[in-house]
C-alpha cells in the first residue's frame, strides 16, 4: 500500500473527516466546450459520490488557473493554505483520431505531483475515461478501488416486459441485455464482475440462469420444479446460494457455480429465502418466517448455528451484507410501508434510514460499503436511488420513464 494510502486510510475508515480536494481546471485543447463541461461535471460528481472527498469549488477560494500547461507549484500550494489536501488538473487534447484525457493530481501542501495519467478513447468512451481517472484519485488516497467504473444491473419494464439491463453506476449508458419477453428478476453479479445470475420465467417457471457478460452466452443453472430464486454468489465465486421450493417449502441451498453439487442449508416450517453471504464467506444472512413474521437470521455457510438478528419491526426482509462486514442492509416495514434499514451482524444498532412516501425495497451495498442502492416508488413509478450509508445525500439515478427494480451493484 502506498504511503499516501497508509496516511489517509485511518481518516477514511473512521468516516470522521473527508479529504478536501478541488478540481482546479479542465483545460480544453479540443475546441469542444461541451467536452470540457462534461469532464468537470463527471469528475466532481465521481469524487463527491466516493464519500471520501469534500469537493471544493476553487472559485470560492479565489483560486484560479487558466494556463495550458501543468499549474505551477505556488498555485498548488496556495490551495494548501486554504485547507486543501489535493488539487486536480485535467487537460483534454487530440492525438490523431484519439481523444486524450491527461489527469494530474497534486499534494496541496508540498505542491508535488502525486499522479500523472493519460487515457485514450473517443467521445463514446469519454465518460469512462473520466471515471477511470476519478478511481485513480480514490486509489491514491485510500489504496482501495473506486466505484466510478462499476455498473448496476436492474430490471425494467420499458419494453412492457420485465427485462434485464445494465448501466453505469451514475445511471448513464443503459443497455438491455435480455430479450426473454417475459419476467426477469433478481440479478446477482459474480465476484469478478464477468457474469450475472438471474431469475427468468421464459420457460414458464422461475428458473435460474447465468449470463456471461463478455460473450453474451447464457445457460440454465437451476430448473427444478417450483421456485429457483434469490441467487447470491459466494465471495470466492465458487458457489451460489439460492432458494428452491422443489421439496415443498422454500428453503436455502448452495450449489457449485456450474449448478452442480446441491446442498440444502435450511429446514423450517416456513419459507427461508433471500440469502446473502458475509464477505469472509463463512456465514449467510437470510429471511425466514419461522418466528411468525419475516425476520433476518444468520447461519454458518454449512447451515449450522442459526440465530435471529432482528427483533424490531414486524416484517424485515431482503438482507444484503456489506463488503466491509460490519453492517447488513434490508427492507423493514414501518407503518405499512417498507423503508431501508441497517443492523449490525450481532443484531445491535437497528437503524431505519429512509422516510417519506412510498415503499423503499431491494437494498444493495456499493462495493466500497459507503453507499446503499435501492428501488422506491416514492415518486409514483419505481426508480433506483443511491444514498450514503447513513441515509444522507439521496439521489435518483433513473429517469422516471418506466419502472426500475431489483438493482445489483457490480464489484
Amino acid at each position: 500500500m502506498p504511503a499516501m494510502a497508509q496516511y489517509y486510510l485511518g481518516v477514511v475508515q473512521g468516516e470522521s473527516k473527508k479529504i478536501p480536494i478541488a478540481v482546479l481546471d479542465v483545460h480544453d485543447e479540443t475546441g469542444s466546450p461541451a467536452l470540457r463541461a462534461l469532464a468537470l461535471e463527471v469528475l466532481q460528481a465521481d469524487l463527491r459520490r466516493s464519500e471520501i472527498f469534500d469537493v471544493t469549488d476553487p472559485k470560492k477560494l479565489d483560486l484560479s488557473y487558466a494556463g495550458n500547461t501543468e499549474p505551477p507549484g505556488d498555485i498548488i500550494k496556495r490551495g494548501g493554505t486554504f485547507g486543501l489536501t489535493g488539487v486536480v488538473w485535467v487537460n483534454l487534447k487530440r492525438k490523431g483520431t484519439d481523444l486524450v484525457l491527461q489527469g494530474k493530481l497534486f499534494d496541496a501542501a508540498s505542491g508535488m505531483r502525486i499522479a500523472n495519467k493519460e487515457y485514450f478513447g473517443n467521445e463514446d468512451t469519454f465518460r469512462r475515461m473520466v471515471h477511470t481517472f476519478a478511481d485513480e484519485i480514490v486509489s491514491r488516497y485510500t489504496g482501495e478501488r473506486g466505484i466510478a467504473r462499476t455498473r448496476i444491473a436492474y430490471v425494467s419494464d420499458k419494453t412492457h416486459f420485465k427485462e434485464l439491463y445494465v448501466m453505469d453506476y451514475d445511471g448513464q449508458n443503459p443497455l438491455k441485455i435480455t430479450a426473454d419477453r417475459s419476467i426477469c428478476l433478481s440479478p446477482a453479479w459474480s465476484p469478478d464482475g464477468k457474469a450475472l445470475a438471474y431469475v427468468s420465467y421464459r420457460d414458464k417457471n422461475p428458473d435460474l440462469y447465468e449470463l456471461d457478460m463478455e460473450t453474451g452466452k447464457r445457460w440454465k443453472l437451476s430448473g427444478s420444479e417450483g421456485l429457483n430464486i434469490s441467487p447470491a454468489w459466494s465471495p470466492d465465486g465458487k458457489r451460489i446460494a439460492l432458494a428452491l421450493s422443489k421439496d415443498g417449502g422454500t428453503e436455502i441451498y448452495t450449489m457449485s457455480k456450474n449448478g452442480n453439487d446441491l446442498e440444502r442449508l435450511s429446514y423450517g416450517a416456513s419459507d427461508n429465502v433471500a440469502p446473502s453471504w458475509a464477505p469472509n464467506g463463512r456465514e449467510i444472512v437470510f429471511t425466514s418466517g419461522r418466528a411468525g413474521t419475516p425476520q433476518l437470521y444468520i447461519m454458518g455457510a454449512d447451515g449450522t448455528d442459526v440465530r435471529r438478528i432482528t427483533f424490531e419491526g414486524n416484517y424485515n426482509a431482503s438482507p444484503n451484507w456489506s463488503s466491509r462486514g460490519d453492517r447488513i442492509v434490508f427492507a423493514s416495514q414501518v407503518h405499512g410501508l417498507f423503508k431501508i434499514a441497517t443492523v449490525n451482524p450481532d443484531g445491535s444498532d437497528f437503524r431505519v434510514l429512509t422516510s417519506g412516501p412510498g415503499s423503499d425495497e431491494n437494498p444493495m451495498w456499493s462495493p466500497s460499503g459507503r453507499q446503499i442502492l435501492f428501488s422506491s416508488n416514492r415518486e409514483g413509478k419505481s426508480n433506483l436511488y443511491i444514498m450514503n450509508a447513513d441515509g444522507s445525500d439521496l439521489e435518483r439515478i433513473t429517469p422516471n420513464d418506466a419502472n426500475y427494480t431489483s438493482p445489483a451493484w457490480s464489484p
